[in-house]
């Protein structure tokens, strides 16, 4: 049991979900430092109060807190948006070269192909 446990453990699986969670908490905070440092205060400067959580509640309901939690969600999506958009958009090139690698190989394996043929046909001897 111990053994399938340490299989189980060093999978690629276990150990890229083990990194994207660090990354993710990691990423979780610059997006809160995000809202809090630089969205926020624009926000007050609109609406005059960054604390949507306290300030709306109409007969004991605090709607206030459901609105906070639809804007940070806004906010936390547009980030991650916005993040994947870049990170798309640097590693694009990269595809884009593997495709001409992958073309280049093909090209080159069809040239071997045709000198291959050419030296089948010399051995043979001459066709008429």
């Amino acid at each position: 049991m111990l053994k399938e446990f340490k299989e189980f453990m060093l999978r690629g699986n276990v150990l890229d979900l083990a990194v994207a969670v660090v990354i993710g908490a990691a990423f979780g905070k610059i997006v809160q430092a995000l809202v809090e440092i630089i969205i926020m205060p624009l926000i007050a400067l609109i609406f005059g109060d960054t604390d949507f959580a306290s300030s709306w509640v109409y007969m004991g309901i605090t709607y206030g807190v459901f609105i906070q939690a639809i804007i940070d969600f806004v906010i936390v999506g547009a980030a991650v948006f916005v993040f994947v958009k870049v990170v798309n958009k640097l590693t694009a090139n990269r595809f884009v070269e593997e495709e001409v690698e992958d073309e280049q190989l093909v090209l080159l394996r069809e040239m071997r192909d045709s000198l291959k043929a050419v030296e089948e046909n010399k051995k043979d001897g001459p066709t008429l």
